[in-house]
């Protein structure tokens, strides 16, 4: 009989382990697209505790995939391949993915040591200690877990630890195109332990304006290509208020958000000099929504602008679009659901089922492979991208403990 006092216990005696097997983890500078020596080292971390385990090259034929989202330079696809771990179940029980992300964002400003991790009063600090890197960290206590409780499973438990999530999702699109079948889909991002059952969708753009330059004292035969750009901004803005107030209450978990869909403008540069009209002017940002096809966001966000600006402007524009997330909602009362919902609670952790204001590579398990799946993990969503990122170690402990109940609960196992 392995109980919930036997689990907890194999994953406490885990904490030394654990932490040094995140201080590690962080210390590799897998920024998008570099990920290659963390994921070689994840590699040998689960070769030995898994009974498959294989490093999954990414196919440059990638780029072509519709899906495919962008990378972040032109660095090649060989020698940084997602890893595929397996604990085999004899084929009687449910089976489950879990899917986290080695990849992490660049440092932030005023982030000292970001590869450099040390902890303080039982947080670790460091890029990607919660995103995504402690939920590494959790599946991998899970796995150390399973084995030291030497258990027989009843239904697989399968990992894909993956790249270029930052970029959106290219790791997991190369993934999920294998075709991988399972019962349900657990995707790790730091949430503070809720279960998000619904997710947004996101599309990045980036928007170029073309102008007339000339000197700021001929007004009449100048086109700014700035106030182009400000005009486009206003008519985005527009758009994203309607499309809030028209969806907002298609989602009861969505509803409980003022703003879940924000529009980000995050970079935006231009012109040559203060006293002369710019002639080009490039701004980027990401668009948020909520039950609106990605493609139609992305049709109305080029018509409007189109169609409702100023002359010049309908005629001197580009917009692309990088990283296209859809969103994916999940009925709340599937059992799996239901069943991660009672671990938590038996392990004594507080969680709420609700809805991820932001993206994730969910998507690609729900909406292409018809995968019933959610969000979960351990840490604060609000520390993730900033200069103080962290993760209190003991939540990785106890977020493993609940994951091993859960795998106990719904693959089904048998001591050996």
């Amino acid at each position: 009989m392995v109980s919930q006092e036997k689990i907890l216990q194999v994953c406490d005696d885990l904490l030394v382990d654990t932490a040094i097997f995140l201080m590690r983890l962080v210390q590799f500078e897998s920024i998008s697209s570099h990920e290659g020596p963390a994921m070689d080292w994840i590699y040998e971390q689960f070769k030995d505790i898994s009974d498959e385990c294989e490093k999954i090259d990414v196919s440059e034929d990638i780029v072509k995939d519709p899906d495919y989202a962008f990378r972040i330079d032109n660095r090649p696809y060989k020698g940084r391949p997602n890893v595929r771990a397996v604990l085999k179940g004899d084929g009687t029980g449910k089976s489950t993915i879990f899917n986290a992300h080695v990849d992490v964002v660049p440092p932030s400003k005023g982030q000292n040591r970001p590869f450099d991790p040390y902890v303080d009063e039982g947080i670790l600090y460091g890029r990607g200690a919660c995103d995504d890197k402690g939920q590494v960290a959790i599946l991998w206590t899970l796995f150390k877990a399973l084995k030291k409780l030497g258990v027989r499973l009843k239904g697989d438990v399968i990992l894909h630890l993956v790249i270029e999530e930052e970029t959106g999702g290219n790791g997991t699109l190369a993934m999920i195109r294998s075709g991988e079948k399972a019962d349900c889909c657990i995707n790790l991002e730091p949430c503070s332990n809720n279960i998000l059952t619904s997710v947004r969708g996101a599309v990045w753009f980036t928007s170029t304006f073309y102008g007339r330059a000339g000197h700021s004292g001929s007004s009449e035969t100048t086109v700014s290509a700035l106030d182009m750009a400000i005009e486009a901004i206003n008519i985005i803005k527009e758009y994203h208020d309607e499309l809030l107030g028209k969806t907002i209450n298609d989602d009861p978990f969505f509803s409980r958000y003022t703003n879940p869909m924000p529009v980000t403008f995050g970079q935006n540069e231009g012109g040559d000099w203060p006293a002369m009209a710019p002639q080009k002017q490039v701004f980027k940002g990401v668009f948020g929504f909520l039950t609106t096809p990605k493609e139609e966001v992305m049709s109305e966000l080029e018509k409007r602008i189109k169609t409702r600006g100023p002359a010049w402007l309908r005629d001197n524009f580009e917009i692309s679009f990088q990283y296209r997330h859809d969103t994916s909602i999940n009925n709340p009362e599937l059992p799996f659901v239901k069943t991660l919902a009672n671990c938590y609670k038996a392990m004594g952790v507080k969680s709420e089922i609700g809805a991820m204001p932001a993206s994730t590579d969910l998507w690609f398990y729900t909406n292409i492979l018809g995968i019933p799946g959610l969000v979960t993990g351990c840490g604060n969503l609000m520390d993730a991208h900033t200069s103080k990122e962290q993760v209190i170690l003991k939540d990785i402990i106890i977020s493993a403990a609940v994951l091993t109940l859960f795998v106990k609960e719904w693959c089904g196992i048998e001591a050996a």
